[in-house]
């Protein structure tokens, strides 16, 4: 497959213009044949990065990559990144390339089973761990479905803020509360002030909501003082996890005037273990959000024509719930590229005050909403603040998460003349409030 190709995509998103290789043709296949079946999340094609050690083990956890079924320790290609992604997150563009290639080979040259093989464990012998640790958390508002929604909710005449078209707005969230996937989130205390009340009262949150996000994770990081042009800012991303922002309406609603959220958010962030490369992005991007009628054009800062042509990636997030009780249920389904604002604009516009980006830091894209009512990505969104509660299969309803409720978000990649990609999952339950 030549290096450079340009695709014309047979859907909304129009022709885009993106860098392949060998590593992503739909005829490559594994001599480990889990690898191959078509409803694995994690083909020869995706090769995600993650850390692992050994159920009941007091090991550090070692760097992997998921293939099929199974975990490869990065061992079978490569000693330099064994115990830290973190590092591998900042060595850059070239070096993640080439490893990306040496594992490729290394899983489809039947003359290399006999050595990698014995690398290999199975998913359900391992524990997974946060795959890079986090110095900062920076969660964006993109979408302008959600924004709209949750707007109209509060302001009915007016549901966007005046600076939502012009800029990538963002709140800077806590790293110390980023959980793995599978970690129990207990229901927070706060403030809460009743509609009709004249002082609040410190509670347990009667609304528990989840957010379906994604989380870019940095790569090399910037310095004290650099502005990052929006042509260089994919150069400073790694890769991309499920992320699943928490949140307590109720605290929220009372605490986020003036300054934004707080509290309401910090208790628990819920990612999944898996960082799917910005190289196995690669067949699925797409243009730039296109822009409604009237709407003002990027400032120069957060617009290139090579964004315009391919700046977004169409990722397909899902939320399922899990009653305590009850069978699972999908909630949601939306695409990523509906979002109003793209990957490289989040990078350009955070540093263009030359605030420092650190290797391994999170970027949220907030809540992933489209056009219509079940691509809604939160409950304050899908149950209208408690006007229409969502009706699950068990017979109960939903405006906010009950306790003992299992969230869990998926994601994947796909298109025609492509192998698809999944994400794992994200995902957490909701446990009752610990005793004041």
């Amino acid at each position: 497959m030549p290096l450079s190709v340009v695709l014309d995509m047979e859907s909304q998103w129009g022709t885009v213009m993106i860098e392949l290789d060998d590593t992503h043709s739909i005829e490559l296949q594994s001599w480990f044949e889990p690898a191959n079946c078509p409803e694995t999340d994690f083909p020869i094609q995706n090769l995600p990065f993650g850390m692992y050690r050994a159920i009941g083990s007091n090991e550090p956890f070692r760097a992997c990559t998921a293939i099929g079924d199974h975990v490869l320790d990065l061992a079978a290609v490569d000693a330099v990144y064994l115990d830290n992604l973190n590092q591998l997150a900042a060595s850059g563009r070239t070096t993640w390339r080439q490893l990306r290639s040496n594992l490729s080979q290394a899983l489809s040259d039947t003359s290399r089973r006999s050595q990698v093989e014995r690398f290999l464990t199975p998913l359900d012998q391992v524990e997974l761990g946060l795959p890079v640790l986090s110095r900062d958390f920076t969660d964006f508002f993109t979408s302008y479905f959600h924004a709209y929604n949750a707007g109209k909710l509060f302001r009915p005449d007016d549901p966007l803020t005046p600076n939502f078209k012009w800029m990538p707005i963002a709140y800077h969230g806590r790293a110390s509360s980023i959980v793995l996937s599978g970690t129990s989130v207990c229901r927070p205390w706060g403030q809460i002030m009743a509609p009709d009340g004249s002082q609040p009262t410190f509670a347990p949150s009667r609304f528990v909501d989840f957010e379906t996000e994604l989380g870019f994770v940095v790569g090399p990081g910037t310095g004290f003082g650099e502005m990052v042009t929006i042509d260089q800012a994919e150069d400073h991303l790694f890769g991309v996890v499920l992320l699943n922002d928490w949140s307590a309406r109720d605290i929220q609603a009372w605490e986020y005037q003036p300054l934004g959220p707080f509290l309401a958010k910090s208790f628990a962030t819920t990612i999944s273990p898996w960082i799917v490369t910005m190289e196995a992005l690669a067949p699925f991007r797409v243009p730039a959000f296109k822009r409604f009628e009237g709407d003002p054009e990027p400032l120069p800062h957060l617009r290139s024509a090579a964004n315009d042509r391919s700046g977004h990636v169409s990722i397909n997030v899902e939320a399922h719930i899990t009653p305590a009780l009850g069978s699972p249920q999908r909630l949601s389904r939306a695409n990523y590229a509906s979002s109003y604002w793209n990957p490289a604009q989040l990078v350009a516009h955070h540093t263009s005050n030359g605030c420092p980006l650190n290797a391994g830091d999170l970027l949220g894209t907030g809540t992933i909403s489209g056009p219509t009512d079940d691509e809604a990505g939160a409950l304050l969104e899908l149950g209208k603040m408690g006007q229409t509660p969502v009706a699950l299969e068990d017979g109960s309803t939903r405006s906010s998460l009950a306790d003992g409720d299992l969230l869990t978000l998926r994601g994947g990649c796909e298109r025609e003349g492509f192998r698809s990609i999944g994400f794992g999952e994200a995902r957490g339950a909701v446990k009752p409030a610990v005793p004041a």
